[in-house]
């Protein structure tokens, strides 16, 4: 379970209480809004693009890309929890917005080679089980149709915010989850890789493409 803050390098930790988790993350308010926003523009989307969102949570992030590709676009959203699944399909019902998601699990995506114009994976790949991380990140590589875009957001370390941050966001306190996602995106066969900052001071991001 994630709230035990156990370390299992060969299973996955997802979180199961997704109302609290949805509300945890309601209250970065309209930072969370703008960063968004960020990932939507960071990814390139257009109308008509499929998109995919790895560990999708409460769907919050999948709402905002579903708006960036609708009408003809959707997205797919997949995520460990079930629990995280039914709150994000609620959403995306509520909002009308092309949105699918399923139970499933990053290491082993239920899709397609070369099925998707995008995909994104926000402070979701440190949930992973630690020996799958990699694997993950070749998934999503695999899916991605040539060309297509990666976006990765995780925890770094030497910020400020680290000591204050909700812990059992995360498996670990101590690891640098950017710079261990950088290696996997690199070794993965991405191209054109950069690494930036967020509106968050401890949360980095990954761009790259297939």
């Amino acid at each position: 379970m994630v709230h035990s803050h156990t370390h299992d390098s060969s299973s996955d930790q997802p979180i199961h209480w997704a109302r609290i988790y949805d509300l945890a993350v309601g209250l970065l308010g309209p930072r969370g809004t703008r960063l968004r926003a960020m990932f939507a523009d960071d990814l390139q989307l257009r109308a008509g693009d499929r998109v995919l969102d790895v560990g999708c949570g409460s769907g919050r992030l999948a709402m905002v890309l579903a708006a960036r590709v609708a009408p003809s676009g959707s997205v797919d959203g997949i995520d460990a929890a079930a629990e995280m699944i039914k709150l994000a399909t609620a959403r995306a019902r509520r909002h009308g917005l092309p949105a699918h998601f399923q139970a499933a699990f990053a290491q082993r995506l239920p899709f397609a080679d070369t099925s998707f114009d995008a995909v994104a994976c926000t402070l979701a790949l440190h949930h992973v089980a630690e020996d799958d991380q990699q694997t993950a990140v070749v998934e999503m590589h695999r899916v991605l149709k040539p060309g297509g875009r990666l976006l990765i957001a995780e925890f770094r370390e030497g910020q400020r915010h680290s000591r204050i941050r909700l812990r059992w966001l995360r498996r670990s306190t101590h690891e640098d989850m950017i710079n261990k996602a950088l290696g996997f995106v690199t070794a993965a066969g991405f191209t054109g890789i950069e690494q930036g900052d967020t509106n968050l001071g401890w949360l980095g991001k990954i761009t790259a493409s297939k």
